[in-house]
């Protein structure tokens, strides 16, 4: 196993979040992407009735988590 830098490009970052259902998504609202055991959590940034990223506090933005459990395959 290398641990050298793998590239790729955006589209294909952005083809994982929407192959788990969340779409549509915009990458800007995603923090952060696990992947550990059986589930996968994504946390992202919330947006409010304008568009525009929900405050909480100064420079402070709401999150959601949304955790996407892995099953087998039917």
């Amino acid at each position: 196993m290398s641990n050298d830098p793998h590239t790729i490009t955006l589209g294909k970052l952005a083809e994982l979040p929407r192959g788990l259902g969340l779409d549509p998504v915009d990458l800007g609202d995603i923090k952060s992407v696990h992947v550990e055991g059986q589930k996968v959590t994504v946390v992202r940034f919330r947006r409010n009735e304008h568009g525009r990223h929900y405050l909480v506090g100064p420079g402070e933005a709401a999150t959601e988590t949304v955790t996407i459990r892995v099953g087998a395959s039917a």
